[in-house]
């Protein structure tokens, strides 16, 4: 039966392509796009997964994503500090200012003033430069996209100069770090430096970045620091989680790429469902002469499941093929919106799992005609 099946599939070459490229386009449209919405997703926390280092954030009661910062006093680390089973705890520093350059362009950036002594959070991969140069005078990371913004057409290089919140800078090191939700060029400086460039005269301190001492499991400290400062403490995690959904809650990005994918569903189901009753039409008194030598329903049922089968999976090895060399080309860049971004392998997985389960849904219901059909259509002519 399975012989017959594959036969009556691939009898017609055309309509066979017809399900196969139907369904490998649903698949990258799925595909493709729930993996950039991750990947925007993801984004929106990158200064939390590049401070690897920490494994607790603290921030005033008011902070509801990363972004939204509120400052605060010098006094928050040393508080931090003094609770029971902190390792160590510095203060960090993030603000958007106005980048000038040289020939009069401005461009806004975010900055970004680690620990002066620890260099906790600061760019571990650079392309140009080593974090030891931070300690120069006037020293600034700039991240390559973020270069390419500020210098258009101009080779990743150091030795610029530019002015930002009316402080000079020198550009002394060209970072590699993932794409952010701000899409704004990060700059990487000393705290110090950053406190002046952004202007900022009474709260110093954005976040306190600490971490667990041994033994200590980073979400038990984080309530104890809570308890103890009245000050918003999370694991780096539980912060990833809090900002992440906020992101879907306010920012839109949930629904504009649910409407992408969703139509990746749709175009999924009409192609094929379409697509196998037309199939199922055409083919009609071959299934009838199949009832008509005694084959049952469920088994005639069982070959067309073989059939929807076999053009689920070949269009999704075609589909998430071309998902996966679009990402394997831009996601390497060094500039570009698209990089970074990746495929993760649960939306592999599931886009998998959903394109088999929509194909068979699609043909099973395409194909009641088969299974109400007279055997003895065949005899006519």
């Amino acid at each position: 039966m399975i012989r017959i099946a594959f036969r009556i599939l691939l009898h017609d070459a055309a309509k066979y392509l017809a399900l196969v490229l139907g369904i490998a386009f649903a698949t990258l449209l799925i595909g493709q796009q729930s993996a950039i919405f991750h990947s925007v997703v993801q984004s929106s926390t990158r200064e939390i997964l590049e401070a690897s280092e920490a494994d607790i954030w603290v921030m005033k009661p008011s902070v509801e994503t990363l972004d939204q910062t509120d400052p605060m006093a010098e006094l928050a680390v040393n508080r931090v500090r003094s609770v029971p089973g902190v390792a160590w705890a510095v203060p960090y520093y993030q603000a958007i200012a106005q980048l000038k350059t040289a020939d009069g362009r401005s461009k806004s950036v975010t900055i970004i003033g680690v620990d002066e002594t620890s260099l906790v959070a600061a760019p571990r991969t650079m392309l140009i430069g080593s974090l030891a140069d931070l300690a120069r005078p006037d020293a600034i990371f700039v991240d390559a996209a973020g270069f390419s913004t500020i210098f258009p057409d101009t080779p990743l290089a150091t030795g610029a100069t530019v002015e930002i919140g009316q402080r000079r800078a020198h550009v002394v090191g060209i970072s590699h770090v993932g794409p952010s939700w701000t899409g704004l060029p990060r700059i990487h400086t000393r705290r110090s430096i950053a406190i002046e460039m952004a202007r900022e005269t009474i709260n110093p301190v954005s976040y306190v970045l600490a971490r667990a001492a041994p033994g200590h499991a980073p979400a038990d400290v984080a309530r104890a620091i809570s308890a103890a400062t009245g000050l918003q403490a999370h694991s780096s995690d539980g912060f990833r989680i809090q900002t992440q959904n906020w992101v879907l809650k306010y920012s839109g990005v949930a629904e504009n790429f649910g409407i992408t994918i969703l139509m990746g569903v749709v175009i999924g189901v009409a192609i094929v469902g379409q697509t196998f009753y037309m199939f199922s039409i055409e083919n009609l008194r071959q299934f009838a002469a199949l009832k008509a030598i005694g084959v049952a329903n469920h088994r005639i049922l069982g070959m067309i499941s073989i059939q929807a089968l076999f053009v689920s999976v070949v269009g999704f090895c075609i589909g998430i093929g071309v998902a996966s060399l679009f990402f394997a080309i831009f996601s390497p860049q060094l500039t570009g919106g698209l990089r970074g971004m990746f495929m993760h392998p649960a939306i592999f997985i599931g886009t998998g799992f959903f394109i088999v389960l929509i194909t068979l849904i699609s043909c099973l219901i395409s194909v009641r005609r088969v299974l109400t059909v007279d055997p003895a259509i065949v005899f006519r002519s």
